[in-house]
């Protein structure tokens, strides 16, 4: 397994599609902070610690906005469904389980995508201190390392599950079609679904319709809302129909839910993927 995992990382890690999808944030962030800091004025309204925070935070949210999913999808779609199109399978599966090919990918794509939002949260940190240093503005009273590292770590937790469920998507169509396209636009569909199931359902219960109800309350797109909820805010996110009916449920039960679609999807990939002839 360690040998799998150092190859995939030796593979992927000056690949393209790492550069662009992944290595793309500490860059693109440092470029918007050099900017701001350049055009910063003097005297400028003393900032907040949540304020602080917020700004040096953003990269945590990229896993749960769907734009930053469809990006996500896309390095997944690269990583797996790539091997299709670049013919590499057949060079590694005679060699190895196919449970630790798919393990060692996952591991990997995770792995690189955190460096990548660690350091890009490094760099905000540090940029905002230097932004500061330059505009002669003081820190905002009571911000500490300690609140930094709870805060950040905070969002962190908050982008488990999509990172996960939108993992699964987009592996689950790169083994099933073998293509990086058709991975790319199913991922781009499901995590839209994700996003807007809810919505839908609420507009059709105004037409009497309640149906629709029954597949939101089990796909992951009213767990993954209700999760955040209960994480950021210490509450459950309650979807109210417009026949009365309230969408509600426990953070135990999101959880076992988005757990139980992650590893279902997980499972799924390793079905197809064994059964598979690679030539």
């Amino acid at each position: 397994m360690r040998n799998l995992i150092s190859a995939e990382w030796t593979k992927m890690l000056p690949h393209k599609g790492t550069w662009f999808l992944v290595w793309l944030y500490p860059v693109l962030f440092f470029v918007i902070f050099a900017i701001t800091i350049m055009v910063a004025s003097k005297g400028t309204k003393p900032e907040t610690v949540a304020g602080w925070i917020e700004d040096t935070s953003v990269v945590w949210h990229i896993a749960s906005i769907s734009l930053g999913r469809y990006l996500i999808a896309g390095y997944f779609a690269v990583v797996f469904a790539g091997e299709y199109g670049w013919n590499t399978w057949k060079l590694v599966v005679p060699h190895a389980s196919r449970w630790k090919l798919l393990g060692s990918k996952y591991l990997v794509t995770l792995g690189l995508l955190y460096i990548a939002w660690i350091a890009t949260a490094l760099i905000s940190v540090l940029m905002r201190y230097l932004g500061s240093a330059v505009s002669g503005e003081a820190l905002p009273q009571g911000l500490t390392l300690g609140t930094i590292l709870y805060e950040h770590g905070k969002l962190l937790l908050l982008g488990i599950a999509p990172l996960l469920i939108t993992a699964g998507y987009a592996t689950t169509a790169a083994i099933s079609t073998r293509s990086t396209l058709a991975t790319v636009i199913i991922s781009i569909v499901l995590v839209t679904l994700d996003e807007l199931l809810g919505k839908i359902v609420q507009w059709l219960s105004s037409y009497g319709m309640e149906w629709p109800a029954i597949p939101y309350r089990i796909l992951p797109g009213y767990h993954l809302q209700n999760l955040a909820s209960w994480m950021a805010e210490g509450a459950g996110f309650q979807a109210k129909l417009a026949t009365g009916t309230v969408i509600a449920y426990s953070e135990t039960v999101s959880l076992l839910a988005i757990a139980g679609w992650v590893v279902g999807l997980a499972g799924l990939v390793l079905w197809v993927f064994r059964r598979q002839d690679i030539n």
